[in-house]
């Protein structure tokens, strides 16, 4: 864990800014227009728009940060690079590379399902973000590798969220079919 808060340490202070930025901007508009956070539903909405924003900013700072490798490095055979990292790096590093891969998308998935509560547009859309993101990385000139097998970590993540996000709303209809009596209606 350690090497995954150092490999992250230089982005940190740039995501709290911007997650602090995002919160006051957005309450400000919502304040601005009238709009209220009276019912669970309108606060687990902004919180996961919120929380969506906050996964993407932080995907896009870890994964098209520069890295000091010369060359471009692009890997398109299906698990080559995690087969490499088998037999050519530790034990700590297959785990971080292969964790971090999945882990980053799980958040981002988990809260765009919350909001289009689609599991297959869910997965679709990760999945292209996931391409996208090892285009930028293949066309920018900042060092990183570009790999299939990112891709298939990511879409992981990606279907991980999804999960998540399914069982959340389940417990949430169940809480409120239990506890939460006419705001039940007010859910969707």
């Amino acid at each position: 864990m350690g090497i995954l808060f150092e490999a992250f340490q230089p982005v940190i202070p740039i995501f709290v800014v911007i997650f602090m930025l995002i919160t006051v901007i957005t309450m400000m508009i919502n304040t601005k227009n009238g709009y209220q956070l009276d019912s669970i539903s309108k606060k687990i909405k902004y919180l996961s728009v919120i929380g969506l924003t906050m996964s993407l900013v932080g995907i896009f700072l870890v994964t098209l940060m520069p890295t000091s490798n010369d060359s471009d490095i692009v890997q398109m055979t299906p698990f080559e690079s995690i087969k490499d990292l088998w037999y050519y790096a530790t034990t700590e590093a297959l785990i971080n590379s292969v964790l971090m891969n999945i882990v980053l998308f799980i958040p981002a998935s988990f809260f765009l399902y919350i909001i289009i509560r689609k599991e297959l547009l869910t997965t679709i859309l990760c999945l292209l973000l996931s391409i996208f993101i090892e285009t930028m990385q293949y066309l920018m000139p900042i060092g990183r590798i570009t790999s299939i097998d990112d891709t298939i970590l990511n879409s992981i993540g990606g279907i991980t969220g999804v999960l998540l996000g399914i069982i959340f709303l389940k417990f949430k209809n169940v809480y409120y079919a239990l506890f939460g009596g006419k705001q039940r209606n007010n859910i969707k």
